[in-house]
């Protein structure tokens, strides 16, 4: 059985009795110009082979797409939908004759070759699709949430799936526009792990998630995809390690082919599809920077060479010699955690990232994103220098806006996730310049500016009536007070 991705969930399925393609979209925009495929790809629709059975799973427009239908030279074709009356007379219009709405688990068969559409716990009409011939069983799942019923059902039809093609995105969609929270969602990402261990694949490849949001929405970016591939599958490997050489990634263009025992991976062997450029580093998760850019306004005007040479020895030199001397006392949280630590500064005229690996046995910053980092910061230049200096406190730098931070830190078991909710490892910069640290230097530093160094020197007046402690109790004489209405009443007189 060979599988090759076009891009997002287009497929190509070839088994040794039929051709399958599923989720046709070619376009490099779809979903009425909302989004394009990420990576980003190339099809060449007039290479694609001709194909016995066209499979839409659902509505969604990153799946049913009109105008690649419309394209499709062979209207004839046989075309497997989900029990769903608005797709059937969208096709009917396209001119598409040969369509059969499926039921969860209705099985197709063609010579040795089996397809089962596989029932999806979401409320829409969708399905995944098992395929089955002799040389092995691939199960889709595409944007389906399968239930610990359904595996039981498909396990006891095929006691061993080959390969499975894993939801993984978690996806976050709308939970921004309805103010719903869109921190990690620890719970979903952990129960999708219990369910990919119910499955017990001999290879779990994520599928789907190949798109991006473009040009007004492309702020959802940041927002919609809680994790990255580079984190979903090493979570996987932590979590299944038995299968971790089969833990694969799948781009546009490349080819897995299922041989009985064997499964291969070839890729940009696809003579139909090819990915372009890997631009999905611009779909890392990072919700506290959505609304107002965090800017560096510079307002202290510290020269930008000097700024550079402070902030990069702090975090390069400074900050790595600190955590490695405090790593099994202050910092051994992060050690247990595993914390990556990825730390933004952006400066006036430019952004630099940096992230710290607590799992490694030396500490070092090392320029560039981290895909599988799971704490952030993002901070501007000159407040980490103004922290540096002890010239602005923590509470400056989180009430301007200029310091943010988020975490997504967990722990993996093939049960599920435990995440880090109860004692989250705080950042490191926190840990760099505690508050004991600033304290006072700010506030002498402003005080410089508003009193007389001369006077400030004189001795105060005497208090001739001071306050007494008497145990937990202070008291104010009224003597003087009564001294003074008596002289008052004397004046009247």
């Amino acid at each position: 059985m060979k599988i090759q991705l076009i891009g997002h969930a287009s497929l190509f399925v070839e088994t040794q009795d039929c051709r399958v393609l599923m989720d046709p979209v070619f376009g490099d925009t779809f979903c009425d110009g909302l989004n394009a495929t990420c990576p980003q790809r190339e099809v060449f629709a007039e290479k694609i082979p001709e194909f016995d059975f066209l499979v839409i799973s659902h509505q969604h427009l990153d799946h049913f797409d009109l105008p690649t239908l419309a394209s499709l030279p062979n209207k004839k074709v046989d075309v497997l939908i989900p029990q769903d009356r608005t797709i059937e007379n969208c096709l009917r219009q396209l001119g598409y004759s040969r369509i059969y709405p499926v039921r969860d688990f209705q099985k197709i068969k063609v010579g040795s070759t089996k397809m089962i559409p596989t029932r999806s716990e979401i409320p829409v009409p969708e399905y995944g699709m098992i395929f089955a011939d002799e040389s092995g069983v691939f199960w889709n799942a595409v944007d389906t949430l399968f239930a610990p019923q359904t595996i039981q059902r498909i396990r006891a039809e095929y006691p061993q799936i080959d390969l499975l093609l894993t939801p993984w995105h978690i996806s976050l969609e709308g939970k921004y526009q309805y103010n719903h929270n869109f921190a990690f969602p620890f719970s979903l990402y952990s129960y999708l792990f219990y369910l990919i261990g119910l499955v017990g694949a001999k290879a779990v490849v994520p599928g789907a998630q190949g798109f991006k949001y473009i040009n007004e929405s492309a702020w959802q970016n940041q927002v919609v995809f809680p994790t990255t591939r580079e984190r979903f599958c090493h979570d996987l490997k932590l979590a299944f390690p038995e299968i971790a050489a089969n833990i694969l990634t799948f781009d546009p263009g490349d080819t897995l082919t299922i041989d009985r025992e064997d499964l291969q991976l070839d890729r940009e062997n696809c003579k139909f599809a090819r990915t372009i450029v890997d631009d999905r580093a611009c779909l890392d998760f990072v919700p506290t920077k959505i609304g107002v850019p965090l800017i560096d306004s510079n307002v202290e005007n510290h020269p930008l060479p000097f700024l550079t040479e402070q902030i990069e020895r702090q975090i390069e030199v400074e900050l790595p010699q600190f955590i490695t001397t405090y790593q099994n006392s202050v910092f051994l949280e992060h050690r247990h955690w595993q914390v990556i630590y990825q730390l933004e500064v952006i400066f006036p005229d430019r952004t630099q990232i940096w992230s710290i690996d607590f799992s490694q046995p030396n500490i070092t910053a090392v320029k560039g994103r981290n895909p599988l980092a799971n704490l952030f910061t993002s901070i501007s230049a000159s407040c980490l220098y103004a922290l540096m200096e002890k010239q602005r406190d923590w509470d400056y730098l989180v009430c301007s806006g200029e310091y943010r931070t988020f975490h997504k830190i967990y722990a993996v078991a093939r049960h599920g996730i435990v995440a880090a909710e109860n004692s989250v490892p705080k950042d490191p910069l926190e840990l760099r310049f505690p508050s004991v640290f600033i304290a006072g230097k700010h506030l002498d530093r402003e005080l410089s500016q508003l009193v007389d160094p001369h006077q400030a020197s004189l001795p105060a007046d005497e208090d001739d009536n001071p306050m007494i402690a008497v145990g937990n109790i202070l008291l104010k004489s009224q003597k003087a007070r009564h001294q003074q209405t008596d002289a008052n009443e004397l004046v009247k007189q």
